[in-house]
């Protein structure tokens, strides 16, 4: 914590997502999207409880709105889908980052009266109760941008200045913010592979060397225990309700009215 007011207050909820997807791959990753707009639209509106959604995500190649302005954006989709990778337009800031089921997706989605002010302190308290979480575990997390790192941000986490395992965004609307973390548990080289090919297309800078996983740090971990890891790290900076929601699922949420309206963003990554 930075010493400033707590940016997250009140009771989240917790939602488990950790089935992989099944179905064409673009369908796949646009229900994804949806679904992340749909219940941040639907906490703002306090028509859903704040949430904390951890997601073992289908191969997605999550570009930016930046990145999807540049001249090479069709050339680096068609590398990521030919690499498996369905190309989406994700709804937070920053430019490319891929996933797959090798990696958990984690996002607080809250309300505050006054999201501007608290992106920097969301973002803070963010990677360091990811970052002392792990390094309570025994892994040596750092926050931080490292040279060559894809999707570079300040609020990156990386392993002992040599891999980022750890990247981090940020959406708010009137009323309400989702900050996400993508997390690489396991399985690095088709990542490494992905970001090579599209910024390679998009015309920015990468070291593809610099994406690395949990596992590598600590050998033989996986997703399931990872999101234990994860659920111990958000109750660092949140107040969780681990009772069965009862508020709508995402999926739910996707249908209340004007849940696609989201005036006044603002996108952020670091």
């Amino acid at each position: 914590m930075t010493g400033v007011e707590d940016p997250f207050t009140g009771e989240f909820t917790v939602e488990r997502v950790l089935d992989v997807p099944v179905g064409p791959a673009q369908e796949v990753a646009d229900a994804d999207v949806a679904a992340r707009l749909a219940l941040l639209a639907a906490v703002a509106g306090s028509t859903a409880p704040q949430t904390v959604r951890i997601t073992r995500p289908a191969a997605t190649a999550a570009f930016s709105r930046r990145d999807a302005l540049l001249p090479g954006f069709a050339t680096a989709a068609g590398r990521a889908r030919d690499r498996g990778f369905a190309p989406v337009v994700r709804p937070v800031g920053g430019r490319l980052a891929p996933y797959h089921p090798g990696c958990l997706v984690v996002d607080v989605v809250g309300r505050a009266e006054d999201v501007r002010t608290g992106a920097i302190p969301r973002f803070e308290a963010f990677a360091q109760g990811l970052a002392e979480e792990f390094r309570a575990g025994g892994i040596d997390a750092r926050v931080g941008e490292i040279p060559g790192e894809y999707c570079s941000g300040r609020h990156s986490i990386n392993v002992a200045g040599a891999y980022k395992i750890v990247g981090t965004a940020q959406r708010q609307v009137r009323g309400g913010f989702l900050v996400s973390a993508v997390v690489v548990v396991r399985d690095p080289e088709p990542l490494a592979d992905v970001v090579g090919a599209t910024y390679a297309a998009l015309g920015l800078p990468v070291d593809p060397a610099t994406v690395g996983s949990l596992d590598r740090a600590r050998p033989g971990l996986q997703p399931a225990d990872a999101v234990e890891l994860l659920l111990a790290a958000c109750r660092r900076f949140l107040t969780l309700d681990e009772t069965p929601a009862g508020g709508p699922s995402a999926g739910e949420a996707s249908s209340q009215p004007g849940a696609r309206e989201l005036g006044g963003e603002v996108l952020a990554t670091s």
